[in-house]
Formats: structure tokens, C-alpha cells, sequence
């Protein structure tokens, strides 16, 4: 059944008699997850004046996505609101564990969920879960873009502010399927459309290119500590807090590596294991999606995302037990011995 944003927002707000909704993505926002809620909360800020919308972000969130947000005229989502009666909507968040806001969320008087994971719990007072590239891609097609340029037109958001909604949702498409490497027809058509809406795709791709010269250089020291296995199928590196600070490596540093690994012809999965402070870890597994889906690999561990794309957040004192771990669990995926519960 065909989502109608504007319906069912429209309906929480007046069921609930609020004047407020939050807006809420997971833990480390990414392209994605920042640009649904930004691009969410301009869109109601332009169609909606009667109510107050307010992005919550954590200061996290990914370099390139946060030229945007760090620029954005409107709003400024990094600091906790202090609201007692609201709405809220959740977006690209598979489960009520990963919210960045959760007691916010508990709060609410109401919500909504907007999402694109296969592995979404289906939490929410209502939940749209499409499966797709991007959720930015979701809320473009549910989203009314003609009200939307009619009240643009005396509104903020058509003075010429830039990042406004088109951007943000066109920016999360780039982020989440990699400059379009992971698309559909749908995902064309929603960029199609977007451009059509007047958003600059130059000026989106200034969130994608984000190295200094500096870190280009740290960058080619990742590759050159990267090891195979899996018969040369498999790459990844690993780097725990002693070399990072010892190499001034960041977490923004190694965060693309795990994908252009797995871009590699003679090779399947690419990942990239991180220590970010001592005993917590963050990882990222890249796959084509196939033979190995990265999503069932890590949900044993308490990760989870995409088929192709999967990221786990994990405390351990032994990383290289939970690395072989992960290859075994690899191994069994490739014989079929392994079951997916997902």
C-alpha cells in the first residue's frame, strides 16, 4: 500500500493534539539517517508553519553529511530538546536499540517510523519499512513536492536557503548507495526527480569529497596494512587505539576503506575493524550483496544493516577472537551451513 506522508503525519498530530514532532536517526548518523531527518524536518518546517520541528542528530555524525548540517540556516539539531509534549519520527532505524534519542522516542506522544531495512522490528505507533536502497529514496516518493514548491514560495525555505529538503534527501541517496554504485529504478527516479526540484548535484557531491592531501596519505597507509584470507577473497584491515594514535588515523579515515576493498575485482568482502577507545570497537563490512550478505554475517554479533553494507558497534578485550569468529561464521555462510534468522 502507497505511504502518504502528509495523511499520516497530518493525522498524529490532530489525534495527539500536539504542535511539535522530533525527529530522530540511529546512533553515528550517516548520509542516510542525517539527511532523512533534515531533510524531513525542512519539509515540514515549509508545508507545515503551524508546527515546530526539531532534528536531533548526534555530533557524530559522518564528515561529508556534516557540511550540510554544520551550514544548515534553519536549524541547528545537536543539542537535546527540552520538549515535554510531542511527536516524534524515527528515520532509517531498524530497531528501537539504535535510536539516537531512545528516551525521547519512549516519551512521545505519538509516532511515526520510516524506514528501509529488511531487518526493521516493526516498532512504532506507525511503521512504513520499504525495503530500498536508501530511505532517503523512501521519503522522496512519499512525500507531496508540489505543496511542497507552492509553500516554498513564501516560506523560509524559498528564499534561497540552502541545504533545504530536496538537498538533504538527494545527499542521503548519494551517501547510502555510494554515488549510485547500489541502484534500482527507483533510486533513479527519485534523483530524477529530485534534480528536477532544482537541486544542484555539484553541490551535493561537495559532501562526498571530503580529504584534505593529509589524509589521503594516511589512507594509503591503511592499504598498506590491509591482509587477505579466504583464498585472497577476502581483505580488511585492523586497527587498534595504540596505532591510531601512534598514526593520527581517525575513525573518518578508515570508514571508506572497507568499500573500495570490496570494490576490488579479485576480491569478495572487504571490512575494516576500528578501536575507537580502549575495548570498543567499530567495524564495517562491505560485500556485493551475494554470496556473502553482510547483514545475516553480523546480526549474530548485534549488528546489522544491508545485504551489502553492515556495520557492528561492539566492546571486547580480544578482537582477533571475535575476527575469527566472524570468518567462521563467513565460512559456514559460503557451504550453506549457516542459516539465516533475519
Amino acid at each position: 500500500m502507497e505511504f502518504h506522508f502528509n495523511e499520516v503525519f497530518e493525522h498524529m498530530m490532530k489525534l495527539h493534539n500536539l504542535d511539535t514532532v522530533i525527529l530522530l536517526g540511529h546512533i553515528n548518523p550517516d548520509g542516510d539517517a542525517s539527511g532523512s531527518v533534515m531533510g524531513l524536518s525542512h519539509y515540514i518546517d515549509t508545508v507545515y508553519p503551524e508546527y515546530r520541528a526539531i532534528p536531533f542528530l548526534a555530533g557524530n555524525l559522518d564528515k561529508g553529511p556534516g557540511k550540510f548540517v554544520r551550514s544548515d540556516q534553519i536549524f541547528a539539531p545537536f543539542s537535546a530538546p527540552k520538549e515535554k509534549n510531542y511527536g516524534v519520527i524515527v528515520c532509517d532505524t531498524a530497531t528501537k536499540a539504535r535510536i539516537y534519542g531512545y528516551e525521547i522516542y519512549e516519551k512521545a506522544e505519538g509516532s511515526i517510523v520510516i524506514d528501509h531495512h529488511r531487518s526493521n522490528e516493526g516498532y512504532g505507533e506507525v511503521n512504513n519499512t520499504c525495503r530500498s536502497e536508501a530511505c532517503c529514496e523512501n521519503i522522496f516518493h512519499m512525500l507531496d513536492w508540489k505543496r511542497w514548491l507552492d509553500a516554498g514560495k513564501t516560506s523560509r525555505s524559498g528564499d534561497g536557503i540552502h541545504p533545504n529538503a530536496a538537498d538533504y534527501i538527494y545527499m542521503g541517496i548519494l551517501h547510502d548507495t555510494e554515488c549510485f554504485s547500489r541502484a534500482k529504478l527507483r533510486t533513479f527516479e527519485a534523483a530524477a526527480g529530485l534534480l528536477k526540484l532544482g537541486v544542484d548535484h555539484n553541490y551535493a557531491m561537495g559532501t562526498m569529497h571530503t580529504r584534505t592531501f593529509e589524509e589521503l596519505k594516511k589512507v594509503s597507509q591503511l592499504y598498506q596494512m590491509a591482509e587477505c584470507t579466504d583464498d585472497g577473497k577476502t581483505a580488511y584491515v585492523v586497527i587498534d587505539r595504540h596505532t591510531a594514535d601512534e598514526k593520527a588515523i581517525s575513525y573518518e579515515d578508515i570508514q571508506p576503506v572497507s568499500g573500495c576493498l570490496r570494490d576490488c575485482e579479485d576480491l569478495e568482502i572487504g571490512f575494516t575493524m576500528f578501536e575507537e577507545e580502549p575495548g570498543a570497537w567499530r567495524c564495517s563490512f562491505r560485500s556485493d550483496g551475494k554470496r556473502i550478505n553482510v547483514n545475516d554475517l553480523l546480526t549474530p554479533f548485534g549488528g546489522g544493516g544491508h545485504a551489502g553494507s553492515a556495520g557492528l558497534r561492539i566492546r571486547t578485550d580480544n578482537i582477533e577472537k571475535l575476527k575469527r569468529q566472524i570468518l567462521e561464521l563467513m565460512a559456514e555462510m559460503k557451504d550453506g551451513r549457516f542459516i539465516s534468522c533475519t
